[in-house]
């Protein structure tokens, strides 16, 4: 697979090199966290208007997890997605992911609902898990009085948040699902497979040693490494609905996906994996400059619809 920057994103790459050109390194995370929410400014500008956005709390297992959920049409009860933000476990927010939430969401007709779940290392393994099947419970069992159709929910998320979606899949805590979507999931725990070795120094962004740093603060005594609901990639996954995967192509987490791909279709389930070239990780929320973005969340909207022509 070729290794050249997509035109676009090395604009974009470059764009946010200059924007944080002389900036020191954060102090902590707040301050790495509100930075990142910062930054989305730009990136969500211009985005697909909503019909409606709603605030909920749902109580959790630790206390209240905020759902935001957006609703591209007033009709209803409306097919929802369960839509987990990436960011290592650590960082990330809604308001960062809402270029990925709000074009899907207009595209495919879905409502979407995005929890703000517990981040590491205050809140290790399983909280942000925990948070997550909470929020997806809730939209089962009360989403209709919300105008919501969960007996259509997919379960979505980018990379950390990817990981999530389907360690949250497959723990029989919700009830039948409708499919998945994947965005670059972290789905191993294994730091030396070929993407990792090919992209390992971060020239692309995503470095092992964040990947790393991440696990270590997700997970900070490693005792969890083997746990399936850590790394879903050791779990059973014969039960699993029809899943769309997409993988970027400059990404350490590429392998991640290809080898999900290959045990999904190994068990079974139907599995359409896109790999896109020339991009980096995190690309899918750069829909602004970059139009390898913006065809993606086509294509995850095309297997949205799919679904809902699929239900009786």
């Amino acid at each position: 697979m070729r290794e050249r920057l997509d035109p676009d994103m090395a604009e974009a790459m470059a764009f946010e090199a200059a924007r944080d050109a002389g900036l020191p390194p954060p102090v902590d995370l707040d301050e790495e966290r509100a930075r990142g929410r910062d930054a989305a400014a730009f990136w969500n500008e211009g985005l697909p208007e909503m019909a409606a956005i709603e605030d909920h709390v749902v109580a959790g297992p630790e206390g209240p997890v905020p759902v935001r959920v957006f609703k591209p049409v007033d009709s209803g009860p409306l097919p929802v997605m369960l839509y987990i933000h990436g960011g290592g476990w650590v960082v990330g927010s809604v308001v960062q992911n809402e270029p990925l939430i709000r074009t899907l969401a207009a595209r495919s007709g879905w409502a979407i609902a995005a929890p703000t779940y517990r981040l590491a290392p205050e809140h290790p393994y399983p909280a942000g898990l925990d948070d997550n099947i909470a929020a997806g419970q809730w939209l089962q069992n009360e989403g209709a009085a919300h105008g919501l159709d969960a007996s259509r929910m997919v379960v979505s998320g980018t990379s950390a948040g990817g990981n999530l979606a389907l360690a949250a899949a497959v723990s029989g805590r919700l009830e039948a699902l409708a499919g998945l979507v994947l965005f670059y999931g972290v789905f191993g725990a294994d730091l030396d497979t070929a993407s990792y070795r090919r992209f390992a120094d971060g020239r692309f962004g995503l470095s092992r040693e964040r990947m790393a740093y991440f696990l270590d603060l997700y997970d900070p005594t490693g005792r969890h490494r083997t746990d399936p609901l850590l790394q879903p990639l050791l779990a059973e996954l014969a039960d699993l609905p029809p899943t769309w995967l997409l993988a970027a192509g400059l990404d350490v987490l590429r392998s991640d996906t290809l080898a999900l791909h290959s045990r999904l279709i190994e068990a079974g389930v139907r599995s359409t994996l896109h790999v896109e070239p020339g991009v980096v990780h995190g690309f899918i929320n750069r829909g602004r400059m970059v139009g390898a973005a913006r065809r993606s969340l086509d294509g995850a909207a095309h297997f949205l619809r799919s679904l809902t022509r699929d239900t009786p």
